[in-house]
């Protein structure tokens, strides 16, 4: 179950991840990639909801690494058909807004399971505690 969720996620986080605002003009303007947080915020969830569910870190592990692996085949896939920008320093230059957007998702989907993995062992263990 959790490995499906985690390839959901990863397909979604993927196709939602490239949703960004421009606050200002389009050549200096303030990129807020709101795609990448609400997919890295909709992955910390699932995560925690598996995790505390079950008492344990191998779902939410499971969940995010396979979330991970979806992100990384997406972000090196090859040819012109990308749905993420691989960072260089040409695609920074030319197309920063969606470059930061996929280059936080893809960072951002490891660094959420690290957090989930935090969490869920913080609570679990509170809670076992606070049962005694």
């Amino acid at each position: 179950m959790c490995f499906s969720a985690g390839l959901v996620l990863g397909i979604l986080g993927t196709l939602l991840h490239g949703n960004i605002l421009v606050l200002g003009s389009t050549e200096t303007g303030t990129v807020l990639p709101w795609g990448a947080a609400l997919a890295l915020l909709m992955c910390l969830m699932a995560q925690l909801w598996a995790g505390l569910k079950s008492g344990s870190l191998a779902e939410p592990v499971l969940m995010g690494a396979t979330t991970f692996t979806v992100a990384t085949i997406a972000y090196l896939w090859p040819g012109p058909d990308q749905l993420v920008v691989p960072y260089s320093p040409e695609a920074m230059a030319l197309l920063p807004g969606p470059t930061l957007a996929s280059l936080i998702w893809w960072l951002g989907s490891a660094t959420v399971t690290l957090v989930a993995m935090v969490l869920v062992k913080w609570i679990v263990v509170r809670d076992r505690a606070a049962s005694r």
